[in-house]
């Protein structure tokens, strides 16, 4: 008698060997992906500092040395094409707090604690 193929039981064994595989990498992955978004996002932000540090921050400031700068005044890049983000660069004596704001498909994707949008930005 000639056996080449393989029994049911071996065939269930597998799929619920894979299946078990699934199971276990699926959340990690998930969390991978959803750790990098977030980087993304904070990485933007530290860029948005670096670009505000280049601009000259006393036609910004107040008085007492409080302010902001709109993200449009930045002339940054946008993260993809897809996606628009709305921002702005908090100046507060000498600290820069960056804020973001981002949607892509009428969906937020991203939006910063403390966010929000200043009248003139």
């Amino acid at each position: 008698m000639n056996k080449k193929g393989f029994t049911l039981v071996e065939l269930i064994a597998v799929m619920v060997l894979i299946a078990l595989i699934s199971l276990l990498t699926f959340p990690n992955i998930r969390n991978l992906m959803r750790n990098n978004n977030e980087k993304e996002f904070t990485t933007y932000k530290d860029l948005m500092v670096e670009y505000a540090k280049t601009m000259p921050l006393q036609r910004y400031k107040d008085e007492s040395g409080n302010g902001y700068i709109c993200y449009a005044d930045l002339n940054m890049k946008p993260i993809n094409d897809s996606m628009v983000c709305n921002g702005y660069v908090n100046i507060n004596g000498n600290t820069l707090t960056p804020y973001l704001y981002c949607v892509q498909n009428n969906k937020e994707l991203y939006k910063d604690k403390g966010y929000s949008k200043p009248s003139d930005c």
